[in-house]
């Protein structure tokens, strides 16, 4: 579903685009809808296909809107801070979370390029809101459980 002559800062382009299924599925499982062989019939490229998942979720994704302006505040504070390693270890994450679909990218050309640093940890800030969300959303449900 994914070509890859896009390469992968394109697939992180597009990822942006859609921060609602970030915090709903995380970098991988976003990244494994877009490029699963065996998507939806009637979509036409990754992008309609993000668009789609993207109006399905919807607001199911509790308070998107705060958990990315939350992830937008970190982001900021970790490049005024900037502590190389913590950016680095960041960096790595995302690109091994994001898979083959960034093979094209590497730890060192994503610091060089100010803009493309700032949107993968965006989205590595983005998919640590969507671990906080499911934490928060699965604590209640275990303690109710436990009554």
């Amino acid at each position: 579903m994914y070509l890859n002559v896009f390469g992968g800062s394109a697939l992180l382009h597009l990822l942006l685009g859609y921060p609602r299924l970030i915090l709903a599925l995380g970098i991988a499982g976003t990244v494994a809808a877009t490029t699963t062989p065996h998507g939806p019939g009637r979509e036409i490229g990754t992008a309609q296909c993000l668009a789609r998942l993207d109006a399905t979720i919807g607001q199911s994704v509790a308070n998107h809107d705060a958990a990315e302006r939350a992830a937008r505040q970190s982001v900021t504070k970790l490049l005024e801070a900037y502590d190389p390693d913590t950016i680095e270890n960041a960096v790595t994450e995302t690109l091994r979370a994001c898979g083959p679909g960034c093979t094209d990218l590497s730890t060192p050309i994503v610091i060089r390029d100010p803009e493309l640093l700032r949107r993968v940890l965006l989205i590595h800030e983005l998919a640590r809101e969507s671990a906080r969300g499911h934490l928060v959303q699965d604590k209640p449900a275990t303690a109710t459980a436990r009554r």
